[in-house]
Parts: C-alpha cells; sequence; structure tokens
C-alpha cells in the first residue's frame, strides 16, 4: 500500500508540475479576454467586394459594443487554423528544408488585440494597403532561422512564387505557439490582410474582463449585420487553448485521485500494523517500563517501526515510479519523470 501509494503520488506531482509549467507559459498572445468570431455565409450571394465591405463593418460595429476593448481581422487562429505557402528568399535553396513557416493575414488592430508584442520595428498599418509596398512582420525565431546573424527588417522574401515582388520585413514580433505547446519552432509571419486575402477571416474581439460573459452580447450584435441567413459563431479563445491543456488536466486529476485514496489506505495499513505489533506486545513494553525505560523510548520503539515500514515501502514505490518514468516522460511538460522535489515531497509526506 505504501509502495503504491508512493507511486501514484509520484505521478500526480509530475503531472501537477507539468499543468503548472503548461500555464504559466507565453504563448505569444493573450487568451482569455479574447473572443473568435466566425462568418458562415448561408442563403446569399455576395461578391468579393460585398464580403470585404461586411467584414470591415462587422469590425467597426464590434469595436462599438460596450465592454468590449479592441478588434481585428485574422484568416488565421492558432491550434484551429492554418495557412502555409512557398517562401522563398535570396540565399537559401530551400526554405522548406529549415521548417514549415505559417502565415497570417491580419489587420492593423491585431497585434494590440492579441497582445502579440513587437519587439522591433513596426506593426502592420493602414498604411499598407494593396496599392503600397508588400509588407511582413515575422517572428523572432522566424528572423533568426532565416536572416542568421542579419537584421532581419528590411529583407526581401517572396511568398507564393520566386516571380512575385518582395515582401519586406518591417517588424519582429515575439513567438507565438500556433500548432503545439511543446515543439512548436514559432516560425510564423504577419501579412497585411488588405494586401493578402481581404475578402476572407474572421474576427478577434478582446473585452475587458473574462470573454465568456461577452459572448452573448457580442454574438447578438454581429448577427443584425449579417444578410439572410448568414450567421456569426462566437468562441472563446479559452476554449480552443484549453484543448491542448486537457491531457496535462486529465493526468493531474486521475493521479492525483487515486494517490490521495491509496495514501489513505496506506495510512490506515500502517496504523492497523502499528496497533496490532504494540497490542501484541503490551506485555513486553510494561516489562520495559518496569525495568526503567522511558517513555519517550517507548515511543521512539514504536514509531521507529512505523517508520521503517514507510522507508521501505517509499523505497519500492520510488524504485518503481523511476522505473515507470520513461513511459510517463513524454506525456510531461517542461519537467523529469526524475524531478527530486516531487520525489522529496512525496516521501516526506508518507
Amino acid at each position: 500500500q505504501s509502495a503504491l501509494s508512493v507511486l501514484l503520488l509520484v505521478g500526480a506531482g509530475l503531472f501537477v508540475r507539468s499543468l503548472r509549467n503548461v500555464q504559466s507559459l507565453r504563448l505569444g498572445y493573450d487568451v482569455e479576454p479574447i473572443l473568435l468570431v466566425n462568418l458562415t455565409m448561408r442563403g446569399v450571394k455576395v461578391d468579393s467586394v460585398s464580403t470585404v465591405a461586411l467584414r470591415e463593418r462587422l469590425l467597426d460595429v464590434a469595436k462599438q459594443i460596450p465592454g468590449v476593448v479592441n478588434a481585428s481581422r485574422q484568416t488565421a487562429v492558432p491550434f484551429w487554423s492554418t495557412w502555409s505557402m512557398g517562401l522563398y528568399v535570396q540565399g537559401i535553396d530551400s526554405v522548406s528544408r529549415l521548417g514549415q513557416f505559417d502565415l497570417n493575414g491580419v489587420s492593423p488592430e491585431y497585434f494590440a488585440t492579441l497582445g502579440t508584442r513587437i519587439l522591433r520595428g513596426r506593426g502592420i498599418t493602414d498604411q499598407d494597403t494593396p496599392n503600397a509596398p508588400l509588407v511582413a512582420v515575422v517572428s523572432q525565431n522566424m528572423a533568426r532561422a532565416l536572416w542568421p546573424g542579419k537584421d532581419a527588417i528590411g529583407q526581401c522574401m517572396k511568398v507564393s512564387a520566386d516571380t512575385m515582388p518582395c515582401t519586406y520585413v518591417v517588424g519582429i514580433a515575439e513567438n507565438i505557439k500556433e500548432q503545439s505547446l511543446d515543439t512548436d519552432p514559432g516560425y510564423y509571419y504577419y501579412l497585411s490582410i488588405r494586401q493578402f486575402r481581404p475578402h476572407l477571416g474572421g474576427l478577434f474581439v478582446r473585452t475587458r474582463s473574462d470573454a465568456s460573459k461577452l459572448k452573448e452580447a457580442v454574438r447578438r450584435r454581429l448577427q443584425r449585420e449579417m444578410p439572410g441567413a448568414s450567421y456569426v459563431t462566437i468562441t472563446p479563445f479559452s476554449e480552443i487553448i484549453g484543448s491542448q491543456k486537457r491531457s496535462w488536466k486529465l493526468g493531474a486529476t486521475m493521479f492525483a485521485a487515486f494517490g490521495a485514496l491509496a495514501m489513505v489506505l496506506a495510512a490506515v495499513g500502517l496504523y492497523s500494523v502499528l496497533a496490532y505489533n504494540v497490542a501484541q506486545r503490551t506485555h513486553e513494553l510494561g516489562v520495559r517500563r518496569a525495568l526503567g525505560a522511558q517513555g519517550r523510548d517507548v515511543v521512539q520503539l514504536v514509531v521507529g517501526d512505523g517508520l521503517r515500514l514507510a522507508a521501505v515501502g517509499v523505497g519500492i514505490g520510488a524504485g518503481a515510479a523511476v522505473w515507470a518514468g520513461k513511459w510517463i516522460q513524454p506525456l510531461l511538460f517542461d519537467v523529469s519523470s526524475k524531478d527530486p522535489l516531487v520525489f522529496g515531497i512525496v516521501a516526506a509526506l508518507l
């Protein structure tokens, strides 16, 4: 019982630490105050010009809703949808060999809405129109991968085909997580949505507090702008990102529940064994007292037996936990399956 409780509690501790690491991880954007707005066009035919106008109108309306701080447009959503196109950079034979570089067409308000920091240069602005030079903001890791040892700002890259005109890097943004919380290389770049795909995409809405509380109000107001049978769908961004953390939450909950149960059983079992032992040795203990043993000596004798039992349980359980670590390690996040802090706390607890 002691060994099993140690094994399960070590698993609980490792998953709890993993969950804490995941929750404290900087994703490159904010989550809790953000709502995702998706548009479903149904029962109405609109040309690309009308589609662009509708999206711009929805953007303006969203900004005026009480409780909304900002809103922006985008063509891709982290952990929801991705865009990837051919990328060509002078001096690099094959950019694709370096990894996958995903993109997002965004409006000027995007970085303020999501909370993604611009580290150097500038973000997308209102001046980045279809008639202006093509511009891009690249992530820090992308800048390092494509232009190592150089200043990425001002560099030329060509999107889609090497015959396309240059898209000039105007800013460096912080890295984001968009496909994986642990193995994402952070190769990401942003184009002006007006220069890229102005008739596509949805909206991000930033609220002053918990986004889920404003979900229905935003949906009702934006729905009034939709033509025909078209409709909007509102999803709190926390639901999308939360699904990526589910495995660690499940692991922490299950191991903690079974570990607590095993600990209770171990405590009851240990108590029962010691109580039976003391009952059997009552006469012996009385003789020891009669011959001059102090009360603390008797207590040390009994407690020592309990500690020896616990130590054996800790030893066996810890050994089993170390052995099982090779299977559990891929399920952990930024913590070793042999983490000494977890092992130490569990051993002390037992």
